[in-house]
């Protein structure tokens, strides 16, 4: 792992060394090495437990900048900002960026950062990250100073949490995009950039929005074209995230995101597009209670392109004695796989790799929806959308009137009656444990159907509205863990050109009866195994998630004696431990909960594991 801590001084006050002892504490307390750097009104702090790959600081007579960046046009902005030298580092080009352009240029920046320039001459500093939160930055104020950090847990004052933030956790609401676990630690938002000066109040702008971009209807009228923008795209995406021969590698799950990432990778190296491939994939098998075994697509991805494969099997859950509980920054699902990933993120480190390729991104990108209906009725095309519906209800052979019922009279209700009338299998559970009353006061009223979610766009924008908020949703998505604390990952389908084209697909080019995700299945013709490609649905993780909590029920009891979120307000102790008790003996109704239960026991496994009472 490694991380940064810049502390800045816009008002002239002077940075303390009892300051620096205190940011200090963070690395002590993890064993880590570090070191400082600084200008005049800036310090910075970088640390880090294994080898330290790319600067995270880079420093002139004046000026300073701080971070964690990987471009994907950095060859566009060198010719762009300062032709002649190509020899820069990406950090010190996105300095560059800033002083040439302006916090404006930050838009034409594609890749991974976070980062903070400063400019002593005039007091004054700017800080951005990148579009879907793939790296994140944290900062607060304190005294006059400011400091920004890449893990939210380096500014944090002890065990004081933000109440708002953990209550949308285990509610299992969006979490609030300005604020993070910690009181008085502040996450800057995805697609952002922080401008701050002297006497001048800190000002936060977005720079790039998934809104602002609309359907293209020309790609309906060349599909062929469309699948073979997508493949483009994906192509080179992947190209730009290759690390150096040999480092590179990629997850494999047998799933159409992970494979085609690893089979485009694997077709480019074998057609010259680039200098070698993949080392090698690593693939995960849960058979837990499920049978799962999803090797059968994994395999066959492997098998045509010929790419070393490590395949870790039934690893534990929630606890492993090879391996520590990871110090994680955040809350997340993460604490009940960690003997998974730390597995696997050891197999490809012992094996030289330290680049990560994943699939993650897929479901936000391409996935379809039928609100369009409802769009084109009130438009006035009531005529075609009611042919529309007839030939997808019976090529998907469903129903006709619920297909119109959801898609195209519900949407156009007023707001007042979806609550009302929309009750699916979407719909959340109410969770039992929640202290309801105190979920109120924080502004989390009862959880609702998706679709009602999905309904709130406006009249003849609903099919826009769902597409652009699943990719503003990404963040909530990718928060590190145990991998990206060991390796760099990097995850080919968040290029944002990708993302771009994705937001202008019809969404006939998204999805059709039986073949979801449809232009990427295209695209991948001759590239993916036709097993892999044809495939239809993939299964979930819920009866794993069920037989885990069976397996380790001795542990996991333990966490709902006397719960820390009991202590804090957010749950009732004994009903937390009687749902418990019913989801774990399969009382009648319990099985919906018990997805949330144990999201809920992750967060309150992180806060006994950093209060130093998990696992016992």
């Amino acid at each position: 792992m490694r991380f940064f801590t810049c502390v800045l001084d816009p008002e002239g006050r002077g940075i303390s060394g009892q300051v620096r002892r205190r940011y200090e504490s963070f690395p002590k307390r993890r064993g880590m090495r570090y070191t400082w750097h600084g200008v005049e009104g800036a310090t910075v702090l970088t640390g880090w437990d294994d080898e330290y790959p790319g600067p995270l600081v880079a420093c002139g007579e004046d000026w300073l900048a701080a971070g964690i960046v990987r471009l994907d046009n950095g060859t566009d902005l060198r010719r762009w900002i300062e032709p002649g030298k190509e020899d820069v580092s990406d950090l010190a080009l996105m300095r560059q960026v800033v002083v040439g352009r302006g916090p404006e240029g930050i838009s034409h920046v594609l890749g991974d950062f976070a980062f903070v320039v400063w400019d002593s001459s005039t007091r004054t500093a700017a800080a951005a990250c990148d579009a879907f939160g793939v790296q994140r930055l944290y900062f607060k104020e304190h005294d006059g100073l400011v400091a920004f950090a890449s893990r939210a847990e380096a500014l944090a004052d002890g065990d004081t949490y933000d109440l708002r933030y953990l209550a949308a956790i285990i509610a299992q609401r969006p979490r609030p995009r300005d604020i993070s676990i910690y009181t008085g630690v502040r996450q800057l938002p995805h697609a952002s950039v922080l401008l701050l000066g002297h006497s001048r109040p800190m000002a936060i702008r977005r720079y790039w929005d998934a809104a602002n971009y609309h359907v293209d209807w020309s790609w309906a009228r060349d599909e062929d074209r469309a699948a073979e923008m997508c493949r483009h795209l994906l192509m080179e995406s992947i190209r730009l995230r290759m690390g150096e021969r040999g480092e590179t590698w990629a997850q494999l799950s047998g799933g159409m995101d992970s494979s085609s990432v690893v089979s485009c990778a694997q077709w480019q190296a074998v057609n010259g597009s680039q200098s070698g491939g993949l080392a090698g994939t690593v693939t995960f098998v849960d058979r837990g209670g499920t049978g799962t075994d999803e090797r059968a697509y994994s395999d066959a991805v492997v098998a045509k392109w010929q790419v070393p494969n490590i395949t870790i099997v039934d690893p534990p859950t929630w606890f492993d004695a090879s391996h520590s509980v990871p110090h994680l920054d955040q809350p997340s699902a993460a604490m009940q796989i960690y003997p998974r990933d730390l597995r696997s993120s050891t197999a490809v480190r012992q094996a030289g790799g330290r680049v990560l390729l994943t699939g993650s991104g897929g479901d936000q990108l391409f996935s379809g929806n039928m609100l369009f209906f409802a769009d084109q009725i009130a438009r006035g095309r009531v005529a075609s959308a009611v042919r529309e519906m007839a030939t997808l209800a019976a090529t998907g052979r469903v129903s006709f009137w619920q297909l119109a019922y959801r898609n195209a009279v519900l949407p156009l209700l007023p707001r007042a009656a979806h609550a009302r009338l929309v009750h699916d299998q979407d719909q959340a559970p109410a969770l039992p444990w929640l202290d309801r009353a105190v979920m109120r006061r924080l502004g989390f009223a009862p959880q609702r159907a998706a679709s009602v979610e999905a309904y709130g766009g406006r009249l003849g924008g609903k099919y826009h509205h769902v597409v652009t908020s699943l990719i503003n949703s990404i963040e909530n998505h990718y928060h590190g863990g145990p991998i990206a604390d060991a390796l760099e990952v990097r995850h080919p389908l968040l290029y944002r050109p990708l993302v771009e084209f994705a937001l202008r697909l019809p969404p006939q080019l998204r999805a059709r009866p039986h073949a979801h995700r449809w232009v990427l299945r295209q695209a991948m013709r001759g590239i993916l195994p036709e097993k892999v490609r044809t495939r239809v649905g993939k299964p979930g993780t819920g009866d794993f998630l069920a037989w885990s909590l069976i397996t380790e029920q001795r542990r996991l009891a333990a966490l709902v004696k006397a719960p820390i979120l009991g202590d804090l307000g957010l749950v009732e102790p004994e009903r937390l431990r009687t749902s418990f008790h019913e989801v774990l003996h399969g009382v009648a109704g319990s099985k919906s909960l018990c997805a949330p239960l144990l999201n809920t026991l992750a967060v309150e496994a992180w806060l006994r594991h950093r209060s130093g009472g998990w696992p016992r």
